[in-house]
């Protein structure tokens, strides 16, 4: 494999010591992980998450400790995957995001043309490259439109090697970018810069105006110190296709010195500068902690940047104060992959709690315009982030979604993230309305509302009746102790899926003719579905126990939009489950328990249940955008007919437009 980053290289050596300083601490960057053990082996001292990184270190490893992740064994990448939340974005997400905030910038400038000003993003993930000159719009101020671009100032998050500020290499595969084609911030604003400038002194003028402009922070050392490389190699590069030569060590160390403000080492969480690696929040006090003999925690200390655009070599802040609003600086745009969860949380070690959201909130609070990639669970109301989180999202009209990808290993290979991955918009001087229920398919949104928003619409849920809703009663227990010795712990009422076995003497397979009155119990035995008789008063009242109904079981098929219902089951009067089903319907007649039967088999009913029915489990509130009919005779729907004769009424009374119609009949199959 190519040499991605060559630390021997003269552009790097002459300014390595600039590359290494932390500007908050007037010290090195620290490694803030785990250092290499190949590092214990060349030193007096040891080296610990807490010591500075330093160029003896480097040199005597020969610079082999701080390889870019690509290059590194497999082991050790998923090792960091797991730990260290490091899921790294292949260059066309890149360039698919950074397209994105630059046609939001030309759009803002009133270009007639916003998108496909730099790349044209081809169908199967990759990009090619527009090789005429960016056109940028007449403005009517002193400043041109190309110098607004590359001062417009952003900032990229976690941002591990930098892959959104300097595309010289595919951090996914490893693949080396040729200058032409890269697709980074600062690869951009360089290419606007060389395109423009006129002489070599204007060019370095406005290409320092660019590295001047692109931000980043990172929590670890070895990683922080690759991207401030990458992007002073992304200069000598540019300033080399440009003018063919290479920079001087006076014209590298004012750049060097630009990085090492602009890239920073911070906690993101916290805003302050790490000191060592990730601890838990808390932790159980040991017996050295108890006596006053813990290793002390280093101070708290805040990071600083640079605004550039104020004096003559930029005026230094805390970060802070830009969260905090009260400072004039704020970045255009923030771009980034943050971490998904933290490992340092939580006594459940098979337990992460996501601290993607944390990330959003804050990014929000330091730019008005925030692009992200992160997991999409939240979007379905689901997952481990706050409900109330979740909830506010959703009803946030600033908020929208770019691109939304239910396999999120076809994005990050070999990464298994439940419910996707979703790159998000946010823009707090938009209003893209709020997308309130989120669906991963555009035409199925636009039937959710116009379903949804009609007059008369009642949810189908009212009438679902949950598998719980069946349960034994004080009667029982009286009549039989022993029963509580034959059930769970906790579960002394629970009609669980294997009642049937659990108190065979008071389930019958024939009714018993003892003068007492029975009902029968649907539930399974022998891995078969089974009916048996129970008396009435060992069940519950329930709303539904004595009209027509149908039952489903309520693991039902895999989640797959568009799949059948497995075996639902017409039940009249008297008849009850167990656990193991879930009823629908409070119905009067036959003819309405065979019209709901032919109601949740049509593709329609089928495909508003997808909404929210995204796992095996079929639930009450599952059904919430799946309208409610009239199953009676007097209903505008025609129950005599076929099921695919009543999806074509469906349709019509939904007026559901041809292209609607078919995404239906395309994505959801059919059922006998």
């Amino acid at each position: 494999m190519e040499q991605l980053i060559d630390f021997h290289a003269p552009e790097v050596q002459a300014v390595l010591d600039t590359l290494l300083k932390d500007k908050s601490t007037g010290k090195n960057i620290i490694w803030a992980t785990d250092p290499p053990e190949e590092l214990q082996t060349v030193m007096y001292e040891p080296v610990t998450d807490r010591s500075q990184i330093t160029t003896q270190q480097l040199g005597l490893t020969h610079y082999e400790v701080v390889l870019p992740r690509m290059m590194k064994q497999t082991d050790t990448q998923q090792q960091r995957t797991r730990k260290k939340g490091e899921v790294f974005s292949p260059a066309w997400v890149c360039n698919k995001m950074n397209n994105a905030l630059d046609a939001d910038w030309f759009r803002g400038l009133g270009a007639e043309e916003s998108a496909g000003q730099f790349t044209v993003e081809l169908p199967q993930g990759g990009w090619q490259t527009v090789e005429t000159p960016v056109q940028f719009p007449a403005c009517g101020g002193k400043t041109p439109a190309w110098v607004q671009y590359v001062q417009s100032r952003r900032l990229e998050v976690t941002c591990g090697e930098a892959p959104f500020l300097a595309s010289r290499y595919d951090a996914a595969t490893g693949e080396m970018i040729p200058v032409a084609r890269r697709i980074g911030i600062l690869d951009r604003k360089l290419r606007v810069v060389s395109e423009n400038a006129a002489t070599e002194d204007e060019w370095r003028k406005y290409a320092t105006h660019a590295v001047q402009s692109t931000y980043g922070y990172e929590y670890q050392g070895d990683n922080l110190l690759l991207a401030r490389v990458n992007l002073l190699l992304t200069y000598a590069e540019h300033l080399q296709a440009r003018w063919q030569r290479k920079p001087t060590k006076e014209e590298l160390q004012p750049i060097a010195n630009i990085i090492s403000w602009n890239l920073w080492q911070m906690d993101g969480l916290r805003l302050s500068v790490p000191g060592g690696k990730p601890q838990p929040e808390t932790e159980q006090l040991d017996l050295f902690s108890m006596f006053g003999a813990a290793e002390p925690q280093p101070p708290t200390v805040s990071c600083k940047v640079k605004n550039w655009r104020k004096g003559s070599h930029g005026t230094t802040q805390n970060f802070e104060t830009i969260q905090e609003g009260s400072t004039s600086m704020k970045f255009d745009y923030v771009i980034g992959n943050p971490p998904y969860q933290d490992e340092t949380l939580g006594d459940n070690k098979g337990f992460a709690p996501p601290v993607y959201n944390k990330f959003l909130d804050a990014s929000y609070e330091i730019a008005d315009k925030v692009e992200m990639i992160h997991p999409a669970r939240f979007l379905f109301n689901a997952g481990s982030t706050p409900k109330a989180w979740n909830e506010k999202m959703l009803s946030d009209p600033h908020f929208k979604v770019l691109h939304y990808e239910a396999d999120a290993s076809s994005i990050f290979p070999n990464t298994d993230i439940k419910g996707g991955v979703v790159v998000s918009y946010r823009d707090s001087c938009s209003d893209f309305g709020a997308i309130g229920v989120f669906t991963k398919y555009a035409k199925l949104n636009a039937i959710l509302h116009k379903v949804t928003e009609t007059a008369d619409f009642i949810s189908l849920s009212n009438i679902v009746v949950t598998r719980t809703a069946y349960r034994l009663t004080d009667k029982m227990h009286e009549d039989h102790p022993e029963a509580i010795g034959q059930l769970s712990k906790g579960h002394a009422y629970d009609m669980a899926t294997n009642i049937f076995d659990r108190l065979p003497q008071i389930f019958f397979d024939a009714k018993p003719t003892d003068g007492n009155d029975y009902i029968r119990i649907l539930g399974r035995t022998n891995n078969e579905r089974a009916y048996k008789y129970v008396r009435r008063d060992y069940v519950n009242k329930v709303k539904n126990l004595d009209k027509f109904k149908l039952f489903i079981p309520k693991a039902n098929g895999i989640g797959a939009f568009g799949e059948v219902i497995s075996s639902p089951i017409t039940a009249t009067p008297g008849v009850g489950s167990t656990e193991t089903f879930l009823s629908i319907g409070i119905l009067d007649s036959e003819y309405e328990m065979d019209a709901a039967l032919k109601y949740i088999k049509t593709k329609f009913a089928r495909a508003l249940l997808g909404v929210l029915k995204t796992t095996q489990d079929i639930t009450p509130d599952k059904w919430k955008y799946v309208p409610l009919q009239d199953f009676t005779a007097h209903s505008d729907i025609d129950w005599s007919k076929s099921v695919a004769e009543i999806d074509q009424q469906l349709y019509r009374k939904y007026d559901l437009t041809a292209d609607e119609i078919e995404f239906i009949e395309t994505h959801v199959k059919e059922m006998a």
